[in-house]
């Protein structure tokens, strides 16, 4: 399996990297010439990621519609883009990715706790109760982070027999 399928396809992926690159909105036959890619296909594509409001969508001149990626998850997807170009330079495959011996290879270079030196932190021998760590907070900030969780989530959501449904 290819890094591309974490988008769903190639399409996908090409797309919203299309749309990542450029500093303007594009049409879809734009991306498509730029990406090698199936004009059908990738408007099918961006009609998709409209729905999800991962782009938007204008008309410009002779009506044509231009895309560009929405500031919320449309940013989000091409900062994950951006991260998976500069950890993955070269396709990988994820089911090399996923084998025991490359999750050895990642777990033996995690740093285990106990063997950290945690001196470098604070003088071991000084003692930080619960009361001194949460006076540190601002009032309500807990509660408040919660509530535009909470917000943020049902504007997304919606919830049938006891299933979160995305929203369209």
């Amino acid at each position: 399996m290819k890094v591309e399928m974490l988008l769903g396809g190639k399409t996908r992926f090409a797309t919203i990297e299309a749309l990542t690159d450029s500093r303007q909105p594009i049409t879809a036959h734009q991306i498509a010439i730029t990406k090698g890619l199936d004009p059908a296909a990738t408007y099918r594509c961006l009609t998709e990621l409209s729905d999800f409001r991962i782009v938007e969508s204008e008309t410009g001149k002779r009506n044509q519609t231009f895309y560009k990626l929405s500031d919320g998850s449309g940013l989000a997807a091409a900062e994950f883009l951006r991260s998976l170009k500069q950890k993955t330079p070269q396709s990988v495959d994820l089911e090399k990715w996923m084998s025991t011996e490359m999750q050895a290879t990642r777990m033996g270079k995690i740093v285990k706790i106990d063997k950290l030196d945690k001196s470098i932190f604070r003088n071991p021998d000084e003692k930080q109760d619960v009361d001194e760590i949460m006076s540190k907070r601002i009032p309500g900030e807990l509660s408040s982070l919660i509530t535009s969780a909470k917000i943020t989530f049902n504007e997304i959501f919606e919830q049938k027999d006891n299933v979160f449904i995305l929203k369209t």
